[in-house]
């Protein structure tokens, strides 16, 4: 769907906080609002729009682009619009390593900001996202406040999923209550924490916990459980941002399909082996260094070569 003229770069602090104990919604009066109708374009995109409007429980991967979000968001607030949900519910994962609460802060408003954007774009409106929160039928959870809650009828979009555990990825599925869905969506390529908890330990060695996920969900779908399942795997011909994304992924995909085995096979290790050296002593990571050697050259980066900084 095509972008909001005037997107704005902030949004306010409250939309950030973890929401309270559930309260009634109040009136909302949907009709102030224009809703841009979002048309997929590819058909991946064609195929995890008809994925959402059946499943349960979801995972959808794929590179920055390909309208994971925008399309989950569009379906969540067509259903709250509809009455079919009470709420729309949007996750994160949890900062880590952040020392003071300005970082946090920044933290969150990261990783909530493109769900902001895309109620945005559906609602035709910037200002929509804090009137629905008002409303109290869009909430902002983190991980850790989910804990112990159940969501009923609920429609639950969890964004950047990459940086989250895969035990937590699989809680999640657990906070369900009747009529609701549960959304994960994320770039195993890209996850912003370094080796550990995101990292699952597959055979392969660079399986995110995202992606780790959604086989799990595969292996559901063969056991015949009731519940409807789907993963969506979207891909660079899905990317419909604008014509030099599209042509960037697809180019630099190439050069990566054109790189020697992955470097990490030169450590001799996968994630487990990338975790020993993160945690290693100073003094040890330093002697290293100053070898020179192969294990020193690509002591920081991860298993398709990228730096960590």
């Amino acid at each position: 769907g095509g972008a909001a003229s005037h997107l704005p770069t902030t949004y306010p602090l409250s939309l950030l906080a973890d929401a309270g104990p559930v309260k009634p919604a109040a009136a909302f009066s949907w009709g102030a609002y224009q809703q841009a109708q979002a048309v997929p374009k590819s058909e991946g995109q064609r195929r995890y729009h008809r994925q959402l409007s059946c499943a349960e429980i979801i995972v959808a991967l794929g590179p920055a682009g390909t309208g994971k979000t925008l399309f989950a968001v569009q379906e969540g607030l067509q259903r709250l619009r509809k009455g079919s949900v009470a709420r729309v519910i949007l996750g994160r994962p949890d900062p880590t390593g952040r020392a003071d609460e300005e970082e946090e802060e920044e933290a969150k408003t990261r990783l909530l900001t493109p769900l902001f954007d895309a109620i945005t774009k559906v609602m035709a409106d910037h200002t929509a996202a804090d009137a629905l929160a008002a409303a109290r039928l869009l909430e902002t959870q983190s991980f850790a406040g989910m804990r112990g809650r159940t969501h009923e009828a609920a429609f639950v979009i969890v964004d950047e999923a990459q940086n989250a555990s895969l035990q937590q990825l699989r809680r999640l599925s657990d906070r369900l209550g009747n009529g609701s869905t549960l959304c994960i969506l994320g770039d195993g390529s890209q996850p912003d924490r370094r080796v550990g908890g995101n990292w699952s330990a597959g055979a392969d060695g660079i399986s995110s916990s995202i992606e780790a996920y959604a086989k799990d969900l595969d292996k559901a779908r063969e056991t015949g459980m009731q519940t409807k399942v789907e993963v969506a795997r979207l891909t660079n011909d899905d990317i419909w941002r604008s014509r030099p994304a599209r042509e960037m992924r697809g180019f630099f995909s190439q050069i990566d399909s054109e790189e020697p085995a992955p470097r990490r096979q030169r450590l001799g290790g996968g994630a487990g082996e990338l975790l020993r050296q993160a945690v290693a002593p100073s003094s040890a990571r330093d002697a290293t260094r100053q070898r020179g050697d192969e294990g020193a050259i690509y002591e920081n980066r991860d298993a398709h070569g990228r730096g960590w900084p």
